[in-house]
This record gives C-alpha cells, sequence and structure tokens, in this order.
C-alpha cells in the first residue's frame, strides 16, 4: 500500500512540474531573498522564514543558501573530494562544471545520502551543491528523496541555476 501511495504522489507531483503553467520566468517579483540571496524558487516552494530556506513541504525537500565571504568558489571547491565527502556521510555521485542564468561559472555536486523520513523509516536522499561567485562563494545545498529524484532535480538545477548574490 506505501509503494502504491509513493508511486500515486511521484506522478502526481511529475504532472504538476512538468505542467507548462509553472513554467518559470526570471522576473523580480518571482524572486525571493535568503541571505543576501535571490532565487526563483521551483513552481510550489515556498519561503519558510523560521529556517530562513524554500520548501516542499509535501516532498521534503528544501533549497538553502550561504555566502562564505572573502573565499572564491574555485578555492572551496578544491578542497571537496570523494573522500572529504565520505567523512561527511555523503556518496558523491558526480561533479559537474555548469554555467550559472547570469553567465558565471558553477559547479554542482550530486550526492546521496541516508536520513528519515517523518515516520522514521529511513530513505535515500539526493544532495545538490552549487557553487559560484567571484570574491564571495554563494553555496546553494538542495535535498530531496532520491525516489522523486526523476520528477524534481532538474526543476531544482534550473531554479538555484538562478541565484544572484543581492546588491
Amino acid at each position: 500500500m506505501k509503494q502504491i501511495l509513493l508511486i500515486l504522489f511521484a506522478i502526481a507531483f511529475a504532472l504538476v512540474v512538468a505542467s507548462p503553467a509553472n513554467a518559470q520566468n526570471d522576473t523580480i517579483s518571482q524572486r525571493v531573498k535568503l541571505h543576501g540571496i535571490s532565487i526563483i524558487p521551483p513552481a510550489h516552494f515556498e519561503q519558510d522564514t523560521i529556517t530562513n530556506r524554500i520548501t516542499h513541504q509535501g516532498t521534503m525537500t528544501y533549497i538553502q543558501t550561504h555566502i562564505v565571504t572573502n573565499r572564491n568558489f574555485k578555492r572551496i571547491t578544491s578542497a571537496i573530494t570523494d573522500k572529504y565527502m565520505r567523512t561527511q556521510g555523503l556518496d558523491l555521485l558526480d561533479k559537474q562544471e555548469t554555467k550559472m542564468q547570469d553567465g558565471n561559472e558553477a559547479i554542482i555536486y550530486r550526492s546521496r545520502f541516508k536520513s528519515h523520513d517523518a515516520n522514521g523509516n529511513e530513505m535515500d536522499f539526493i544532495r545538490l551543491m552549487l557553487f559560484t561567485g567571484k570574491e564571495n562563494t554563494i553555496w546553494v545545498t538542495a535535498d530531496f528523496p532520491e525516489c522523486i529524484a526523476k520528477q524534481i532535480e532538474a526543476p531544482i538545477t534550473n531554479s538555484i541555476k538562478t541565484i544572484q548574490a543581492e546588491q
């Protein structure tokens, strides 16, 4: 029964995310601010002012941002190795060099870790970590259950590529 509910949930979520009405437009009214960074969140995500992150409660998914001052992202990412990730409880799946929506360089790490759902059941989660910036590093983390990765990973990746430091 639990697997059937999960499959139905994944199908419903995929239909909502894929709907043309939910396409992102880069307009200032759609941006939200988090820790001095603005981002266009995926459809149906809400800003959680208590934790200062963007969440989708129904899928246990969140996006969180940080600024590391006076440190270029390339210097930070040069220290992120598979061995280091394992010490943090993460299995590194891949590393991708990419471009942000504004054309700046970025690196996205994709990893897997185990956590628990609201009922205490162990689940595999995917963590995306995006690093970009010049003098200061913008660091974005997005966590979501691996079982819905096919439906949610692309919208989250598109969203985190819209981040900009607030002036």
